[in-house]
């Protein structure tokens, strides 16, 4: 066995095979076996090409191994060195210019070096190989012991929902409800005393029949927080820093609204659920595009330094360089999901049902990016990125109007067509510009607007926040008991900044 890790390069696929277990061990329970081995098998099936490649090069099977596991490394690595750069060293060494410039040379150096020695490597085999084995084996003894602790770590919501305290009404109407979040969507009061912009939505709302709580406020200033909050009705429990959120509190967050305690409700009577979302919820799969890969080893693949390029200069790939490879930016999907969003509930509003149904539609606007203008207009690409990255208040409120005029043909479309159902306008949060208020109250200050067909609102009040919004509206519809919760809002800070 050591004369074999001295002889073969065994670590050109313990490589990928570290990097994906590593990853599956640290987001454990969002990603299915199934996907981390295809994504395994890929990166497997990437090792293998590019050391076949540098193999006719090199005419030796050690040194291709080693200039490919150095690619590949950077390759894996580069999130991780970006952010220790970025946090730990002068700003010139974590720019993308210097990163990847140095790279090359550092790249071409190492294919030099490699063409005139004359050595075999088998110590650095040995020692590499053995290395990550070690590594693999550590990380099979994390998830046996996760396996076995599978609360390890996981946020949860007070015990009424974990205790399912409702009562199945079999009595009462069961409208159609339509539950359209709009991204950072602040309130008008908001945008008014941050702004001075003049908000019509609100009394366009309430010609409509709508009641309009205009001093809202979520309970948390994060979307997967929020979410979690106003889906199970409850506040969350379990974040152990909220001035340090870590991605493991985000991921659990994705739990939380997948199993969420809304749909439980609904499902028990006897609602069929439709969800438009980027979320998961419980037998309904979120509907967002995919690509050949498994959407949820994005916790894996964003780490990736094609991964980061994209998110980070990807506009000036699609901007500056038009090669289809770059087409499909993320940011251009928020757009192409908007709009599929919007079209599929203005069909569903169509379509005749024997059940009940709950429409969930996430709009990721006015959320930046800002892809339209007050009238409609789409904006450049290379604009578009660039209002990205600086978030001018005054392209978010031009995005503000043309997010109005959608949603009130949105509200049109479903009082026409199904004009019994109730409709639920809500955001997760306000507006968040950078500030150094050290409690920006502004982030939480929210749209939210309810459509009753009866019209009777007594058990709705101005200031509600989002954790106490189905608990109202199930209280009424549904003649539950649920006590309403104390409003408040808790300001997290994640450690990138908030």
């Amino acid at each position: 066995m050591i004369a074999r890790l001295k002889k073969y390069p065994f670590y050109l696929f313990l490589l990928p095979v570290f990097f994906v277990l590593h990853g599956y061990l640290e987001n454990f329970g969002f990603i299915s076996l199934e996907d981390a081995l295809v994504l395994m098998l890929s990166y497997c099936g990437m090792a293998l090409g590019i050391g076949l490649f540098s193999y006719l090069i090199f005419k030796d099977i050690n040194k291709a191994a080693l200039i490919t596991a150095a690619w590949m490394s950077f390759f894996f690595f580069f999130a991780a060195l970006h952010e220790f750069l970025k946090e730990n060293a002068p700003k010139f060494f974590s720019k993308y210019s210097f990163m990847l410039s140095l790279s090359v040379v550092l790249l071409i150096v190492l294919y030099i070096i490699l063409k005139r020695t004359k050595g075999k490597f088998l110590k650095f085999n040995l020692f590499i190989n053995v290395l990550f084995i070690i590594y693999i084996f550590v990380d099979i003894g994390g998830l046996i012991w996760k396996s076995n602790n599978p609360s390890y770590q996981k946020l949860s919501v007070y015990s009424f929902a974990r205790k399912n305290e409702y009562t199945i009404c079999d009595t009462c109407a069961k409208p159609n409800i339509y539950f359209l979040l709009f991204d950072e969507y602040g309130s008008s009061i908001s945008l008014k005393e941050k702004w001075n912009y003049e908000n019509k939505l609100d009394s366009s709302l309430k010609k409509k029949g709508f009641s309009v709580q205009s001093r809202s406020q979520s309970n948390y200033n994060f979307t997967a927080f929020s979410m979690s909050a106003t889906l199970n009705m409850s506040f969350i429990e379990g974040i152990k820093n909220i001035k340090s959120v870590t991605a493991d509190d985000y991921a659990n967050c994705n739990i939380l609204v997948r199993d969420n305690q809304v749909i439980t409700f609904l499902d028990a009577h006897g609602y069929d659920i439709v969800n438009y979302s980027m979320f998961d919820l419980a037998g309904h799969p979120a509907s967002v595009e995919q690509s050949f890969l498994p959407l949820k080893t994005k916790l894996i693949t964003d780490r990736t330094l094609f991964a980061r390029m994209n998110k980070d200069i990807g506009w000036l790939l699609i901007t500056r360089f038009p090669f289809n490879l770059f087409t499909k930016n993320h940011f251009l999907k928020h757009r192409e999901n908007n709009n599929r969003f919007l079209e599929q509930v203005k069909e569903q509003t169509r379509k005749q049902s024997m059940k009940p149904k709950f429409v969930y539609a996430h709009f990721y606007m006015p959320h930046p990016p800002f892809f339209y203008d007050s009238v409609g207009n789409l904006k450049d690409n290379e604009l578009v990125y660039h209002e990205s990255k600086i978030i001018p208040p005054s392209s978010y409120l031009e995005y503000v109007t043309y997010t109005n005029g959608e949603i009130l043909k949105l509200v049109d479309t479903i009082q026409t067509n199904d004009p019994k159902s109730i409709i639920v306008i809500l955001s997760d949060h306000g507006f968040r510009v950078p500030t150094k208020d050290p409690f920006p109250h502004f982030f939480f200050q929210n749209m939210n607007a309810i459509y009753f067909p009866d019209k009777d609102y007594r058990m709705l009040y101005d200031s509600m926040t989002n954790v106490n919004q189905f608990r109202a509206i199930f209280n009424k519809t549904f003649n539950q008991k649920f006590p309403l919760l104390k409003d408040s809002s808790i300001l997290l800070i994640d450690r990138k900044g908030p």
